[in-house]
């Protein structure tokens, strides 16, 4: 512990009063929290234009040199001060800076495109410069300039993860470069991009410890604000689009997986952001179906069971990863999925939405089996009953059974029926007993 520090607990130690004495353990802290709040306001009253002298290129200077300014105060009082947290903080906010120096980069270089002259932006976020080229050599001088924010913080963050972080959190960020602007591609480009996010930040967290750190967990989530802003802005300065809130719930969903399964040390915290997580993964599935249906990408009949689908598989796959309540997740996947093919069954009905019932309920039955899952496994079974009876039901309304051609094929399947329970009965009794105690031993 530093002089300074070791003078404060003295100081905290030797106060009269206990209230004095809580009061200035909680100064550091509180003084953290007023200095943070007052550099986001800072920031968000610069990103609506609250500082008015100059155009917009002097005003983005001022930016750029505020997130260079944090980043550099940050570093400084690490060094001379002898303590983290406030370092390590000012250098968090360099970092949660970086997206919106983006941001007004690509606005300069959105600016100079056909499209821009039909678009009618609000005043205060018509970010324009006077040519093409102007806008190139300003982004190419803030992209020197915030290099080495992006590297220094994610240092001090993730250390041994810094590199690819780093690097993953550019390339990110540089899609906000990219004049973009239709909200279907936007929203392609966030699910890819969070998907890369995903899988590369599962990889390097596996090797190295520093992910379990308050820190690396930071800097791991950092990786989704760059996506969060682009649909942001699209949501925002646009029409919002159906397309666009489901990605932004897809999106939701996958950060808070980032969070949860570095969480291993904190069991509430975890199960918090698990239970959380199904919000998300049901707003994506109604999303996408409306989407479907609104656009008109599949028949009417489909969009109900892949959108309950897609909210299922979400939903289980918070179940296989869960430390605690896991069964109450797969109970509400196999129930989403269920409500979605019956609630579909029931509102077009046809043998293809029967059909549909059948072969998700098998898939859903073999994979209960192979887990050993009995809410899964039962689930399979209801949906497979339904989509069967549902048959039944209907051919009963299209086949006339007081012909004799029904009457005799109904004769001979009740002949076949009873001769295999005759002739086999002695086996399938052992064998349904003996899967029966093994049905007992799964887990639900």
């Amino acid at each position: 512990m530093s002089t300074d520090m070791k003078t404060w607990a003295n100081a905290v130690d030797n106060a009269d009063s206990s209230n004095v004495a809580e009061l200035m353990k909680k100064l550091p802290t509180l003084l953290r929290i007023l200095g943070t709040t007052a550099l986001l306001v800072a920031m968000y009253s610069f990103l609506v234009k609250g500082w008015q002298s100059g155009n917009d290129v002097f005003r983005y200077v001022l930016m750029l040199g505020h997130t260079g300014a944090m980043a550099a105060i940050g570093l400084a009082s690490g060094h001379w001060l002898k303590e983290g947290k406030g370092a390590r903080l000012l250098l968090t906010l360099a970092l949660v800076a970086v997206p919106a120096n983006f941001a007004i980069l690509g606005a300069f270089i959105f600016s100079q495109t056909p499209v821009a002259s039909a678009v009618d932006y609000p005043g205060y976020v018509a970010w324009s410069v006077d040519s093409f080229s102007t806008a190139l050599l300003i982004t190419g001088g803030a992209l020197i300039a915030l290099l080495p924010v992006v590297l220094v913080g994610f240092r001090v963050l993730s250390r041994s993860m810094s590199r690819r972080l780093a690097g993953l959190y550019l390339a990110s960020n540089a899609a906000l470069l990219i004049p973009l602007r239709d909200p279907h591609l936007v929203g392609a480009l966030v699910i890819g991009l969070s998907l890369v996010a995903l899988f590369l930040n599962g990889k390097t967290a596996q090797r190295d410890i520093s992910a379990k750190t308050h820190e690396g967990m930071m800097a791991l989530v950092l990786q989704y604000l760059p996506m969060a802003v682009l649909l942001g802005r699209s949501i925002w300065l646009y029409s919002p689009d159906l397309f666009l809130l489901t990605v932004l719930a897809l999106t939701v969903f996958f950060a808070l997986r980032q969070i949860s399964v570095r969480l291993d040390n904190f069991p509430k915290s975890r199960t918090a952001a698990e239970v959380l997580s199904v919000l998300p993964a049901l707003i994506f599935g109604a999303g996408l179906g409306a989407s479907l249906l609104e656009n008109g990408f599949l028949a009417s009949n489909l969009v109900l069971p892949i959108s309950a689908l897609a909210a299922a598989a979400l939903i289980y796959e918070i179940s296989l990863r869960a430390q605690q309540g896991a069964m109450v997740h797969r109970i509400i996947a196999v129930v989403v999925l269920c409500f979605g093919l019956l609630a579909n069954l029931l509102l077009h009905g046809g043998v293809l939405a029967a059909m549909m019932n059948v072969f998700i309920g098998i898939a859903v039955t073999v994979y209960g089996n192979r887990q050993q899952q009995r809410i899964t496994f039962g689930g399979g079974l209801v949906m497979m009953a339904c989509g069967v009876l549902y048959q039944v039901y209907y051919a009963f309304q299209v086949f006339d059974l007081g012909n004799w051609a029904s009457l005799a094929v109904a004769g001979v399947a009740a002949i076949v029926v009873g001769s295999t329970i005759e002739s086999h009965g002695r086996r399938i009794k052992p064998m349904l007993t003996a899967w029966k105690a093994k049905y007992g031993e799964w887990e639900y």
